[in-house]
């Protein structure tokens, strides 16, 4: 058969004419539509109609970072699990979530493995063997009874050198005695020195020195990973090297700066004699770190990535719950009161809490905490993908190939769990510490955050020297006060967003208390 050279050149070209192009784009969304509300597997699944068509409006709201309060409003629509992109659902069950977390057979999704800035490690790998490996080297180094050797470090990083700062502060204020600081920015750079001095095996006092450089490229890292994770155009050529390439030009200052503190460590033993010890850091426990199984140490790039890892989960976590359980108690001056009579029958002015004799006096101080990280979790969601032959959640069954999301911001408000769930009211936990077990801001099961006792090493006994030491008060211009409240008579909280964790919006306007030594 011969076709005509002119005539199929012009039955092209009457395809592509503007209306016929337009007629496929309809036809296509006509189909699209009907295919996603009938004919898809997650069809029978309650959830909003163009967040089943599309992915476009869950990506608007992560760019927006305010995903977590999408995910509250949903789970109050439509129960614990529904649809919010065409090949995800959302998990806002805890017993769902126990089941999703307790096993590896539901892997991490391509977003932890788009991060491709530094190599695999234990927050980023979605290898189950690579993770059991890290935990196998890692476990030991994290537990409470090896951490306990570091806590003069971290009480030197933190409560002292914070002393140190509010101390100064308070002498430059004038005849009133009362500094006016941000405790976001101090809290978040106190952390950076722990960790920074536990991993890097050398003193970091940003706090006190202003020295911002190590803390500016952690932030730097924590933009990247954010965005690498999910728009896969921030790991191209041209945006690493011409958008974006001062972000990057800092993570690899810091890359860098941790290869030198493994090569300045390695030489330090190597000049030990047979009776001095090894340091006692986060770096000699990475470096001396072995996997009781195979036998197998991490090399000098694993040990750098781990370390970077866990600055970025030790230190922007722990900072943004303290910054978040302050607030809420200054929103709430009755429990502020309450934990700070605590605080002060049980210690002396001038004595340093550490966090066992914090854990062990001070239960209403921990039940605040508990309800700020479930209030406002750091950590907001964590997608896994099906595994194979497919899982039944919350009584839908959801095939292999498609992806779930489990949603802590909304399982920690979930109205079928939580007793007045949207509310302040540490209470709970005095009542029934078993709930404690339901706040999933540190994850559970196999993927259990292992700085967890790390983070609550510091924030407890940094909280519980705060009370003791300095009384706290709102400035007369802030925007967010006790007074301030919404529609059912709950004060406002400050604006807050999700990156790689949640954080206040406006810090510099919003995070920011007048503080004085304690009059009593």
């Amino acid at each position: 058969m011969y076709l005509n050279p002119a005539v199929l050149a012009k039955t092209l070209w009457q395809s592509f004419q503007p209306i016929h192009i337009l007629y496929g784009i309809v036809a296509y969304c006509i189909w699209k539509v009907f295919y996603e509300v009938y004919l898809s597997p997650l069809s029978h699944i309650p959830g909003p109609l163009w967040y089943r068509i599309t992915s476009l409006p869950l990506l608007i709201h992560e760019l927006r970072g305010d995903e977590p309060e999408l995910m509250i409003k949903l789970n109050k629509k439509y129960g614990g699990l529904f649809v919010i992109t065409p090949r995800r659902v959302a998990i806002c069950d805890p017993k769902d979530s126990q089941i999703i977390l307790g096993t590896h057979a539901f892997l991490k999704d391509k977003r932890y493995s788009n991060v491709e800035v530094m190599q695999p490690n234990t927050f980023l790998t979605v290898d189950p063997e690579l993770n059991k490996q890290r935990r196998r080297q890692i476990g030991p180094i994290m537990s409470l009874a090896n951490l306990k050797h570091m806590e003069p470090i971290i009480l030197e990083a933190g409560t002292k050198q914070l002393y140190n700062k509010w101390d100064r502060d308070i002498a430059h204020a004038g005849e009133k005695h009362k500094a006016r600081i941000c405790y976001y920015d101090d809290l978040m750079l106190m952390t950076f020195d722990i960790i920074s001095t536990l991993g890097f095996g050398q003193k970091h006092m940003s706090l006190t020195s202003g020295d911002t450089h190590i803390a500016k490229s952690v932030g730097s890292t924590l933009v990247i990973i954010f965005f690498e994770s999910i728009l896969p155009f921030f790991k191209t050529k041209l945006f690493r090297q011409h958008i974006a390439k001062s972000l990057y030009g800092k993570f690899d200052a810091f890359f860098a700066l941790c290869t030198d503190a493994i090569n300045n460590r390695k030489k330090l033993l190597s000049g030990l004699q047979p009776n001095e010890d090894k340091p006692k850091d986060l770096l000699q426990a990475f470096i001396d770190a072995e996997d009781p199984e195979s036998r197998i140490r991490m090399t000098s790039d694993q040990v750098v990535t781990e370390t970077i890892i866990s600055l970025l989960a030790g230190s922007d976590t722990s900072s943004n719950t303290m910054t978040w359980t302050i607030h809420l108690l200054l929103l709430h001056p009755h429990y502020l009161a309450r934990v700070v009579k605590e605080v002060r029958e049980a210690f002396g002015r001038d004595h340093i809490i550490n966090y066992s004799e914090s854990k062990a006096s001070l239960r209403f101080l921990e039940a605040c905490i508990y309800e700020s990280l479930r209030l406002i979790p750091v950590v907001t969601g964590m997608p896994r993908r099906m595994p194979t032959g497919g899982a039944t959640l919350h009584g839908y069954f959801i095939p292999e190939g498609y992806n779930c999301s489990v949603s802590i911001a909304a399982i920690n408000t979930n109205p079928e769990v939580w007793e007045r769930p949207y509310e302040f009211f540490p209470e709970r936990f005095l009542k029934n510490e078993a709930i404690k077990r339901q706040v999933l801001t540190f994850s559970t099961g196999v993927r259990v955050c292992p700085g967890k006792n790390l983070a609550w090493m510091e924030i407890h006994s940094t909280m519980a020297n705060i009370f003791n030491k300095y009384d706290l008060e709102l400035p007369e211009d802030v925007l967010f006060t006790p007074d301030r409240v919404d529609k059912h008579g709950q004060p406002i909280t400050m604006p807050r967003m999700a990156a790689a964790t949640y954080v206040p919006r406006f810090p510099e306007r919003d995070c920011v208390v007048l503080i004085s030594k304690r009059s009593d």
